[in-house]
């Protein structure tokens, strides 16, 4: 059981490793392609059918694409205020948009 948990971290750690030795080495696009490699929904795709079968899989994936909206918000606040007001601060600006959408997104579809 713990085994599988220290599995995806490890995952997870190697595809940040990957991304920001790209990202430092000015090769943003193969950093942005390996960041965006659904090698991490697949993995939670098989994980997720592991744990509660196929049904469980579709409602998933369309939360995905249901919560590409804050993300792409958080994605276009972080391009748009990092020139402005740095990175931290634009940072920390997207991460709140993100959250208040997917806040509304969650507490709409709620009702």
């Amino acid at each position: 059981m713990a085994f599988k948990y220290i599995l995806y971290f490890l995952i997870g750690g190697t595809i940040i490793t990957v991304v920001t030795y790209f990202a430092s080495h000015s090769r943003t696009m193969v950093a942005a392609f390996f960041a965006n490699l659904p090698v991490m929904t697949l993995i939670t795709f098989l994980t997720i059918y592991h744990e509660a079968g196929e049904k469980a899989v579709v409602p998933y994936a369309q939360g995905l694409i249901i919560m590409l909206v804050p993300w792409l918000a958080y994605i276009g606040t972080v391009i748009f205020l990092t020139p402005r007001i740095g990175v931290i601060a634009s940072l920390l600006g997207g991460i709140s948009l993100y959250f208040f959408l997917a806040y509304i997104i969650i507490f709409v579809k709620k009702f």
